[in-house]
């Protein structure tokens, strides 16, 4: 049952009996989605205004457990369709369609899942998504004359102004669970780690060290197939092979080890000694098939979940460390791995200068060695955090 508690103006008896006859229609429009929030409703001159909170819809229009699943994401999302007076016809015009009031927490909310709008103008149907980039507000995303190559709070599509009259149907789709381990994340890589809670990261390791001025959620590995690949070859740790990182600014050490610290433990070793084409360098050099300038060089910890991910090791918990059970490039999405140590970007610290730490893939050996070693087989696979 659907039931509208306001409306921009009073409804007519013929527009009363519209609304109740467009409920018989859910089902048979939009039968194969598993819709959030369906609403149907016709713009009464000066634009209207839906709002999820107003509408309740018994199982059957919400299509059983697929609405139960859409709508753990959030139930609050209004969607407005924003009009303007044509000052020649003095018509009014759709020239944006907005979902406003989106919870882009994610796990908990929508952050990372992707929303889809669909609508009826003069018959014929149209659609656009987005993907909610994660974030502590409930912020807006339009559907207008703009992409997101502008930003990613833009949909994939373009909106070609229309009558407001022409618009008939709404519907509102929040899908997904956010990335997977396997799938390709935003920077062309294979997301190989996946938190539950988030953890600090970025160059500061702070709460809002993603790309997204928020917590991060996932980590990617550089990509082997494809445009801009990565090649995994042997480097030095960096040019300075004898000293422990201690700068007199920040980033000042790169001795932490810890899931997040990776990014700011590269530019700490950036910052010692920029010499081409070592460990920490080449890795920040990077820029990946979408040309991002924030992948680096794993911390240890970040190392130890890589590990796991390439050999197909069930993640248990992020101090579990890698073993030498499975077989290196059968995790979900894992390629071009070999039977190497990898360097880590964590210095061994004080008192051992010329030593950094690693992990030997075959057997998930953790240790440290020789920063000057690059014939004995310590390659490097670059990260990043988002």
């Amino acid at each position: 049952m659907l039931t509208f508690s306001r409306f921009p103006r009073k409804l007519s008896k013929q527009r009363l009996s519209l609304l109740g006859a467009l409920k018989s229609n859910t089902i048979g429009l939009f039968s194969k989605k598993d819709f959030l929030i369906i609403a149907f409703f016709t713009l009464l001159g000066a634009g209207g205004v839906f709002a999820a909170t107003l509408i309740t819809i018994t199982t059957p229009d919400s299509q059983g457990a697929a609405y139960t699943a859409a709508t753990a994401c959030d139930e609050n999302v209004t969607v407005t369709a924003l009009t303007a007076s044509d000052a020649a016809t003095g018509q009014l015009y759709v020239a944006t369609i907005a979902l406003s009031d989106v919870d882009q927490t994610p796990v908990t909310g929508c952050g990372y899942r992707n929303a889809e709008v669909a609508l009826k103008i003069n018959g014929q149907m149209t659609y656009a998504s987005w993907t909610i980039i994660p974030s502590a507000t409930h912020d807006a995303f339009s559907f207008t004359a703009a992409t997101f190559s502008i930003n990613n709070k833009y949909a994939n599509t373009l909106l070609t102004p229309f009558q407001a009259d022409g618009l008939t149907n709404v519907a509102v789709k929040m899908s997904g669970s956010g990335y997977q381990v396997g799938d390709i994340g935003p920077g062309g890589g294979r997301v190989f780690y996946a938190s539950t809670t988030g953890f600090n990261c970025g160059p500061s390791y702070t709460a809002t060290g993603s790309p997204y001025n928020f917590k991060c959620y996932y980590l990617e590995a550089a990509p082997t197939t494809g445009s801009n690949a990565w090649t995994d070859a042997a480097y030095q740790w960096s040019g300075n092979t004898t000293t422990v990182v201690s700068n007199a600014s920040a980033p000042e050490t790169a001795t932490a080890t810890a899931i997040g610290w990776g990014y700011r433990n590269t530019l700490a070793m950036v910052l010692q000694d920029a010499t081409a084409n070592k460990a920490g360098t080449i890795s920040r050099a990077y820029r990946g098939p979408n040309n991002l300038s924030d992948w680096y060089l794993p911390s240890y910890d970040e190392l130890n979940q890589m590990c796991k991910w390439v050999k197909g090791q069930a993640w248990t918990s992020d101090a579990t460390v890698c073993n030498s059970s499975g077989t290196i490039n059968t995790g979900s999405g894992a390629a071009g791995f070999g039977s190497y140590d990898y360097w880590s970007s964590s210095d061994r610290g004080t008192g051992y200068g010329d030593y950094a730490r690693y992990q030997w893939f075959p057997s998930g050996f953790q240790g440290w060695t020789a920063k000057s070693m690059a014939g004995q087989n310590l390659y490097v696979r670059p990260i990043r955090a988002f």
